[in-house]
């Protein structure tokens, strides 16, 4: 196969090397083979399926050199539909339609409704409809790699059948339309995400419709780099915004609305970013960065293959957002009256926090939500839910509902761990040391002005602006528990869709002033950190760092940050300039609390 399949299924084949035939989760259900139009499907029904009694399919669609018992095994999706009764269908891709078992995203054979992969896969809902009772108000899709980007394509060319999607290190929409544009999109990113959401918009057709998303990307993946993430929802928020009302409003844009950082046990930490349709108050679509991780399903088992444990589980985050985001509000199609109780999710989940977190819970149909702080079991004479609900300290927050058919939800817990310390500082940028340096020698450096960015012809991270503070007053017995870095809008040019942050234990390159070598000089931790751009001059905006960053954090003299931007390779010169430690009122601040 050509050089840009070789590349992303390099660790796939050792991978392989080292699995026999790998069993189907673990679960009392039946997992078996189907086939539709000469292509073969497995299909996972729960043991407590009753024909009559519509329940919800999520359809799985593997990476490159991945199959359905791979897939089922690295995700646990069939342990999890034996839980909740819902049906699992897994396309798999033979090497007969690529030889390296890639669902062919990055072919335009492959990118319509009605023809290739996306109508394969839609037959394989319809035939399977046809066998079960199903709910069409949530059939669902999620995918990993090449699955993803396809997951992106079922998304825009059947919203009529699915309800929302999961893309999990995944690609926007028509991101390439060759190999050669495969390998550079998967590097460096597709085209820009406005024109490729005005594009998904127009195929949608007839069938147009808001689409929630859920993403899913490791900020060390260096198979489908981590811009493609970012991609994903600034395309998905282009097309959502014009499906939602039909103009380009920006009721839905590609701006967090709220942002959230967490750790799973033991495990990795995470950003949460999630995205409103600013009409309807409601979430629709949420980004998981989570830090450290390599291209795979985060959260999955490692009986399968391209899954990392320490992450986020994923299986479970996308089945709570897609219960959260019916088709048309939901609803039993199974017809006859409604048994099925509803559905609560409760956004963040739980999990370690650095500081205060608004929870807010969801229903999946009309309800009323009941819930507690105080760890004891709610029932219908505990508080209604109404708002978010601020929580500032550790709190186990318990609750169900009730819908209008009267049926009651089995309660759920989530504990929040609210990590905060007892003492802050605030660290100003010191002018003289902090300024942008160029990629190259001729792109020049400067301690006066601060931009991020490239200077168009399809450059892109031409400039990079470096932050240094003097955080040689911090106790050295200090326990860092958060640490946020906050930055001002000075001036944008081009597009801007985020920024990247590196972290420096003393300095970059060989002093602590500006030299040309800090631009490629070796960080402590790279892209520890997505932060937002400031939506208007003089505004400005923050991320709070992850807490594997607190070790970096240098007591004794300088810690020094690195701002590169994500910009589309466009002929456009893409900047962002903030201000820097020399401006008393704007400048970047870096705010710890130990």
């Amino acid at each position: 196969m050509k050089k840009m399949i070789r590349k992303w299924i390099v660790s796939a084949l050792m991978a392989a090397l080292i699995m026999s035939i790998m069993p189907a989760a673990e679960a009392a259900g039946t997992f078996t083979s189907q086939t539709y139009n000469n292509r073969t499907y497995k299909i996972y029904v729960p043991s407590g399926y009753q024909q009559g009694t519509a329940v919800p399919m999520i359809v799985m669609l593997h990476g490159c050199t991945q199959d359905p018992d791979q897939f089922a095994a690295g995700t646990q999706m069939n342990t999890l539909a034996e839980s909740k009764k819902f049906i699992v269908i897994y396309p798999d891709q033979p090497s007969s339609a690529n030889q390296n078992k890639c669902w062919n995203w990055y072919d335009p054979a492959h990118q319509s409704r009605g023809s290739g992969e996306p109508a394969l896969i839609a037959g394989m809902v319809g035939q399977v409809k046809s066998q079960y009772t199903i709910d069409s108000n949530r059939i669902y899709m999620a995918g990993l790699s090449a699955g993803a980007a396809m997951s992106v394509i079922m998304g825009v060319t059947y919203p009529d059948l699915f309800a929302a999607i999961n893309v999990s290190s995944g690609l926007e929409y028509k991101s390439a339309t060759t190999l050669t544009a495969a390998n550079t999109a998967m590097m460096s990113g597709g085209p820009d995400p406005v024109a490729q959401g005005n594009a998904a918009y127009s195929a949608m057709g007839s069938n147009k419709r808001v689409v929630p998303v859920i993403v899913f990307h490791g900020t060390s993946d260096y198979t489908v780099y981590p811009v493609n993430g970012n991609q994903v929802i600034s395309q998905w928020a282009q097309t959502n915004d014009m499906a939602s009302d039909g103009i380009a409003n920006k009721n839905i844009n590609d701006q967090a609305d709220s942002t959230q950082n967490g750790t799973r046990s033991g495990g990795r930490s995470y950003t949460v970013y999630s995205y409103k349709d600013s009409t309807t108050g409601s979430i629709v679509m949420q980004k998981y960065a989570v830090t450290s991780m390599g291209h795979a399903w985060s959260g999955g088992s490692s009986s399968g293959s391209f899954t990392d444990p320490q992450g986020p589980n994923a299986t479970q985050l996308s089945y709570d957002f897609f219960m959260a985001h019916p088709m048309n509000g939901g609803g039993d199609s199974g017809g006859g009256v409604d048994t099925t109780p509803p559905i609560t999710t409760a956004s963040p989940a739980g999990g370690t926090f650095s500081s205060p977190v608004s929870v807010t819970l969801s229903s999946n149909k009309s309800a009323t939500t009941y819930y507690t702080l105080d760890g004891s079991t709610p029932n219908t004479s505990s508080t209604k839910y109404s708002s978010a609900i601020a929580i500032s300290n550790t709190t186990t927050l318990k609750y169900f509902s009730v819908d209008t058919a009267g049926n009651v939800e089995a309660v759920h817990s989530q504990t929040y761990t609210i990590s905060t310390g007892g003492n802050s500082s605030t660290y100003t940028s010191i002018g003289i040391e902090d300024g942008f340096v160029g990629q190259l020698l001729a792109d020049g450096l400067s301690t006066s002005i601060h931009k991020m960015g490239d200077k168009g012809m399809s450059n892109i991270d031409t400039y990079r602006t470096i932050l240094s503070f003097d955080t040689s007053s911090l106790p050295s017995t200090a326990a860092i528990t958060s640490a946020k870095l906050r930055i001002y809008r000075k001036a944008l040019s081009g597009t801007v869709s985020s920024i990247s942050i590196d972290i420096k234990n003393g300095f970059f390159g060989t002093v602590s002033g500006l030299e040309q070598g800090d631009y490629g000089a070796v960080a402590s931790a790279s892209s520890i950190a997505t932060i937002s751009v400031p939506t208007s001059n003089n505004a400005y905006t923050e991320v709070s760092l992850p807490s594997s960053a607190f070790a970096y954090i240098n007591k004794t003299g300088r810690t020094q940050l690195r701002l590169k931007a994500t910009t589309p390779a466009d002929i456009t010169s893409d900047v962002l300039e903030i201000y820097g430690g020399e401006d008393s009122t704007y400048a970047p601040q870096l705010i710890i609390n130990y």
